[in-house]
């Protein structure tokens, strides 16, 4: 009895937030690098807590209010790619890896001047929160 709730106890924390395999909440924590034009490059740290739903096609930040919430680019793909922008004057890659919980934002921003910042964080489940 006694090593059956060592067991249990053991397993809480990675079950805690168990989700569908299709609809997921992660938070992720790590570190911006900022470069532009005019400013020297700086790193500031990062944090975002997103869900994601494979079966609508969208994911969504925080509240997941319809403000916050966007058409998935690619969910097939390994990373997913959450957002593939490419035109001016915004350019963005944001992929997230289920396997290594690796997030990576990559964005670029030329409207006065440019502005490039790339992160990289790590992330861990969190509730998921269905997109407005």
């Amino acid at each position: 009895m006694k090593a059956a709730f060592v067991a249990l106890a053991l397993m809480w924390p990675a079950s805690a937030y168990a989700s569908s395999p299709d609809k997921f909440g992660e938070i992720c924590v790590g570190t911006e690098t900022i470069s532009s034009e005019k400013q020297p490059e700086k790193m500031v740290p990062y944090s975002m807590t997103f869900s994601i739903d494979l079966a609508s096609g969208h994911y969504c930040y925080a509240a997941c209010k319809a403000w916050q919430t966007h058409k998935i680019s690619d969910a097939t793909s390994n990373p997913i790619k959450l957002a593939d922008v490419r035109g001016a004057p915004t350019e963005r890659l944001l992929t997230f890896d289920r396997r290594t919980g690796k997030l990576t934002d990559h964005q670029v921003v030329t409207l006065f001047g440019k502005v490039e910042g790339f992160t990289t964080a790590t992330c861990q489940a969190a509730p998921f929160h269905a997109p407005d």
